[in-house]
């Protein structure tokens, strides 16, 4: 859909949004145009839809770090082992070198040795440092995120043209305007997984809402004149 300013026979101008491909006359389009004041209250209506109170936000927050924790419960086995592994080649490192200095190996052998230890540390390293800044990361990310529903609703209403711009486009993939004249926003990830009811409870999932069809369009809050895309 494309913002429109048709001008009627009294010279008033009125802003819509009306299908890109009817008007350029690529398509046979029967919908009909949608003043920008509808959308704008079909948008904040989403918003208060998707709003969650402190207490829900403590309820969803605790589910994320449960899901977490059970995540690192279930890779304990893997982590134990790789630990226990670094320690292994530690222990054959300090080994190697004893053996060295008591002559029983040359200095040819020992570089060797301990050019695949450094190695292999260096592996073990890197895939402990991966799992916690993975686990930790993702974990603070998923809770940042849904401290921004809270209230989303009160702050959408107060926000200018440009902030709810920005929202719109932080904290959704899209908001379709149906047929039936209903809204059904589609929260961008990561709040789709971890907020939607028919999504999974794997933090790690995704999902789009079912009622959403193939296209729909960014909503907008433009109110001067000229004509733009909505994508």
């Amino acid at each position: 859909m494309q913002l429109d300013f048709p001008t009627n026979s009294q010279g008033i101008r009125y802003a819509y949004f009306v299908c890109s491909g009817r008007a350029s006359k690529r398509k046979r389009c029967t919908r009909r145009a949608v003043p920008v004041g509808t959308v704008e209250k079909l948008v904040a209506d989403c918003y208060r839809d998707i709003s969650i109170t402190e207490a829900q936000y403590t309820a969803l927050a605790a589910q994320v770090e449960a899901a977490f924790d059970e995540r690192l419960a279930s890779k304990s086995s893997e982590i134990a082992e790789l630990m226990s592994t670094r320690k292994r080649l530690q222990d054959e490192s300090e080994k190697l070198l004893a053996a060295h200095f008591a002559d029983a190996i040359d200095l040819d052998t020992l570089k060797r040795h301990q050019d695949r230890i450094r190695t292999g540390l260096a592996d073990i390293d890197r895939r402990l440092t991966q799992e916690h800044e993975g686990s930790e990361g993702t974990r603070q990310h998923l809770t940042a995120a849904l401290r921004l529903l809270i209230d989303c609703a009160t702050m959408y209403a107060r926000t200018d043209d440009h902030g709810r711009r920005l929202a719109n486009q932080a904290l959704t993939s899209g908001i379709d305007i149906g047929e039936d004249g209903e809204a059904t926003i589609r929260l961008a990830e990561p709040l789709a997984s971890i907020t939607e009811p028919e999504t999974s409870s794997d933090v790690s999932g995704s999902s789009t809402s079912h009622r959403v069809p193939a296209t729909g369009f960014e909503p907008t809050t433009f109110c001067s004149g000229g004509r733009r895309s909505i994508h």
